[in-house]
């Protein structure tokens, strides 16, 4: 994928140069025909200079062609997926009325109150509360303001749920007061600046976990009359505002009890990055006449980003098998924890040695344990 992305900007840049020349060249026949309609003792030139304009075209033309069959054969070979065993798929079969309401609900948390009002007419079956469009509506219209350098009404948001943002161990207030410390920096207002920053960083529900970015902060002030030079030039970029957008809405949601990235979202995204290892695991199985027999599982693990990561995963150092809900992790009573099938083996006498009465050593220290000693550990 990261070489199809690549090849992509190769394209785009091939384009830009393309054009770029090819209307260096029409510019330069426009003004050669124009001349010959003051001097017709330069047609002859004009003729010639169109000429070369056409052959030039033509074979940018056909260059950028070529290039884009190119990436286009890239394109077919890297997404050569079988689709089919998706079109397999049945874990959706009996849960329309749950996935529409994840499309609906996704709807309202992006802003597209139009595109869900659309979704809800044609679909009779999704119910969506009053409350919910509320709190969506309320919630994009402050994340906007603040893309819009408006800060005030989410900083009286922020402060109004102090209590609920600090039990969540949230930082957006601190993030907010930030924002503005930085804009009145920007804006010239050195002094208001200072002014704000003794007033509201102490105060912020996690001044004490940032004191050293307080600090760093504080240096910028050496640099107010040429940030764009200075070490700091990287906190003023306009990206910062949409950041700011972006963990208000997941602090907003957190504090109603909602996730806070759309769960449609990261499914699909998922899902994205498996598709290619699974459809290449299903051919290879259905080439050796395998059957994945496991429900609800795939057959390989698939590496996903660290924002995709919601809870610990374990893999038991006996059998190697990752944990499941049937399969779930034990805690021995020395510390050491293996999977429940696992537990069980070595309590049966699997291991020579095991008494009738179930009590096994442990596989990594010689404790002695029973199935009974052992708790269930909850990630």
């Amino acid at each position: 994928m990261d070489s199809l992305v690549r090849d992509c900007e190769k394209l785009s840049k091939h384009q830009t140069a393309a054009m770029n020349k090819t209307l260096g060249s029409v510019e330069a026949t426009i003004r050669a025909l124009e001349l010959a309609l003051t001097e017709p003792t330069s047609l002859a030139s004009a003729h010639r200079q169109s000429k070369q304009t056409q052959d030039a075209v033509s074979e940018q033309l056909k260059e950028l062609c070529t290039n884009v069959a190119k990436y286009g054969k890239h394109v077919e070979r890297t997404f050569k997926l079988d689709l089919g065993v998706v079109a397999e798929s049945r874990a959706f079969e009996n849960k329309r009325t749950e996935l529409g309401q994840a499309i609906m609900l996704h709807f309202l948390r992006s802003g597209d109150f139009d595109l869900a009002r659309s979704f809800l007419t044609e679909d009779k079956s999704i119910a969506a509360e009053d409350s919910a469009w509320e709190r969506f509506e309320a919630m994009n219209a402050l994340a906007e303001q603040i893309r819009t350098h408006v800060l005030e009404p989410a900083l009286e948001w922020a402060l109004s749920k102090r209590t609920e943002l600090e039990a969540l161990g949230l930082g957006l207030e601190f993030t907010l007061h930030r924002l503005r410390f930085l804009q009145l920096v920007e804006s010239g207002a050195s002094v208001e600046a200072l002014g704000y920053a003794r007033e509201w960083f102490p105060h912020s529900n996690t001044s004490s976990e940032r004191l050293d970015e307080i600090t760093h902060l504080m240096g910028v002030f050496m640099y107010a009359r040429r940030l764009g030079s200075s070490p700091y030039a990287g906190l003023f970029g306009e990206r910062r505002w949409g950041e700011g957008a972006h963990e208000f809405a997941a602090a907003f949601c957190a504090v109603q009890g909602v996730a806070g990235a759309s769960p449609l979202a990261v499914s699909v995204a998922a899902g994205a990055r498996a598709l290619a290892v699974v459809s290449k695991v299903s051919s290879l199985l259905r080439e050796r006449r395998v059957e994945w027999s496991q429900q609800d599982e795939l057959a390989v693990e698939v590496p996903l980003p660290d924002d995709m990561r919601f809870h610990s995963v374990f893999a038991c150092p006996v059998s190697k098998e990752q944990a499941s809900r049937d399969n779930p992790p034990m805690a021995l009573p020395c510390g050491h924890v293996i999977c429940k099938a696992s537990l069980d083996k070595l309590a049966r006498g699997v291991r020579p040695g095991a008494t009738a009465s179930g009590r096994f050593k442990c596989p990594y220290c010689p404790s002695m344990a029973a199935v009974g000693d052992a708790e269930r550990v909850h990630f």
